[in-house]
């Protein structure tokens, strides 16, 4: 038997994981996976702190932590026309085109954070400031889902 140096043996741990990772089924095609994930973060004023996530079944969730319109955990639907129209959105957003982040000088802003993903692919952007047009124009998208009076409230866990 023969023994390995001491600095192969994280690679030996690590290959199984990385093929178990490998094997497994993209994200956004399993029913139910994540298709959209939006966070907002603090800023030194009242912004809202939250997150929005959006299934590929259409399954909204709403996490509302501070300054948003609803605090705590909330569940929504969209209907099918209006799932495929946000994916239309992120389509003619050329949303996989965008930079990883967009920043300033800033100090006083919070941070947005969007994911989507499609076709076995995922992009995540960061927005402290400074992002182009029609990726504020798809983060007010979703804030109007956001404010949107469709949300059933669940209880704690």
């Amino acid at each position: 038997m023969k023994i390995l140096p001491w600095f192969l043996l994280p690679l030996t741990l690590a290959l199984p994981v990385a093929v178990l990772l490998a094997c497994r089924p993209a994200a956004s095609t399993r029913p139910g996976a994540e298709l959209i994930r939006f966070e907002r973060t603090a800023c030194y004023g009242p912004c809202p702190v939250d997150v929005l996530s959006i299934d590929t079944n259409g399954s909204m969730r709403y996490v509302g932590r501070e300054h948003g319109p609803r605090i705590g955990l909330f569940r929504g639907q969209l209907t099918p026309a209006e799932r495929t129209a946000l994916v239309r959105a992120f389509e003619a957003a050329r949303f996989f085109e965008f930079a990883p982040s967009y920043t300033s000088r800033a100090t006083d802003l919070p941070t947005y954070y969007l994911t989507f993903s499609q076709g076995g692919r995922t992009h995540k952007v960061t927005d402290y400031d400074g992002g182009p047009a029609a990726l504020k124009a798809l983060e007010k998208r979703l804030e109007s889902l956001i404010d949107a009076p469709r949300w059933r409230p669940q209880p704690a866990r």
